[in-house]
C-alpha cells in the first residue's frame, strides 16, 4: 500500500521565559505566528523568528516549527 504525504499547514512558534513559579518550575509563554508557507525553508523561518525576537520584551527560550500533513492512500 502507497501512501501520499500531503502538508497542510504550518506554523512558528517562539517559546518565551515568563518568570518562575510558586513551585519554583520555568515559566514559559509560546507566541504563535500561524499561516506560514508550508514550502518555506527552515532557514528562512528561523530568519524571520530572530527578526521578531527583536520586538520582544522576555527571553526567548527556543524556536518551533509545527508542520502539520495529511497522509492518504494513493
Amino acid at each position: 500500500m502507497a501512501v501520499t504525504t500531503i502538508p497542510v499547514t504550518t506554523e512558528m512558534v517562539l517559546v518565551m521565559d515568563n518568570g518562575i513559579g510558586a513551585s519554583g518550575q520555568q515559566l514559559k509563554k509560546n507566541r504563535v505566528y500561524k499561516y506560514v508557507k508550508t514550502t518555506a525553508d527552515s532557514e528562512d523561518v528561523f530568519s524571520v523568528a530572530q527578526s521578531l525576537l527583536g520586538l520582544q520584551e522576555k527571553t526567548n527560550l527556543s524556536i518551533q516549527r509545527n508542520d502539520s500533513s495529511e497522509i492518504e492512500e494513493e
